[in-house]
């Protein structure tokens, strides 16, 4: 179980690791391609309010890997908690860290605003800067400063990525509990960990956030999520389920 939890998890952190390696840096948006357009309305499955229905639309998609309904109700439960958990923990650390979006930096250097002049401010006056500043940009799409106006909170760590990072390490861990050599669970972790990795990627071409946004939220929820089937792995109700390796 830890394994393959590590492993994904390392997966993941190629993300940010290949971006220090080939110091990548965020360029603004002059370099945006029909591709980001695409990795925006991939994005917007991780942001309010979509969010819940991506929730919804996995948590059903995790149906045919449960031996029957009871279990997966008690599996969704569990994915619930583990939405709440990563959230909860990221909402606190953009409270306490306060590091400002790439974006908001970039915004900064090119106007009077001070970084922290805009973060001072409220959740609606923040959106009027953003509006305001972008008015006149040509290379900024109206897409991305749409989604620019709905994330003017902080950049540390990043909630799409530990939402997406969570929803994998759901799929690796149920899938080694109730057999990760059946097609449909390989399917299906083969297909969150592309949204997964697509959504990182995203998060930084988007000028959302920096690289150590991403590294950090994986890790919490690579800790979480072993926390979590460590003890599952001790219910009966889990353990018994357990299958051999593939072989």
């Amino acid at each position: 179980m830890l394994k393959r939890l590590s492993l994904y998890t390392f997966l993941l952190c190629l993300v940010p690791i290949f971006s220090w390696l080939f110091h990548w840096q965020w360029q603004g948006d002059q370099s945006l391609t029909p591709f980001d357009h695409f990795l925006y309305w991939l994005t917007e499955t991780g942001s309010t309010p979509f969010a819940i229905i991506t929730c919804g639309i996995l948590a059903l998609l995790f149906f045919p890997i449960f031996p029957n309904r009871q279990k997966w109700i008690l599996g969704v439960c569990i994915m619930a908690c583990s939405m709440v958990a990563t959230q909860g923990i990221k909402t606190l650390a953009k409270t306490l860290f306060a590091e400002p979006r790439p974006y908001v930096i970039a915004l900064a250097e090119k106007s009077d605003i001070p970084t922290d002049y805009f973060y001072d401010k409220t959740q609606d006056e923040r959106k009027v800067i953003v509006n305001q500043f972008y008015a006149d940009k040509a290379e900024t799409p109206s897409w991305l400063v749409h989604h620019r106006e709905n994330e003017v909170n902080y950049s540390f760590p990043s909630g799409h990525s530990i939402f997406a990072a969570a929803w994998l390490l759901l799929a690796v861990g149920f899938t080694e509990i109730f057999g990760r050599c059946k097609t449909g669970s390989k399917i299906l972790v083969a297909g969150v960990f592309l949204w997964s990795i697509l959504m990182l990627v995203s998060r930084l071409r988007l000028g959302m956030h920096h690289p150590i946004d991403l590294f950090v939220s994986i890790l919490l929820a690579w800790i979480i999520h072993c926390v979590l089937f460590l003890f599952l792995q001790k219910k009966a109700i889990f353990s018994k389920e357990l299958h051999p390796k593939c072989g």
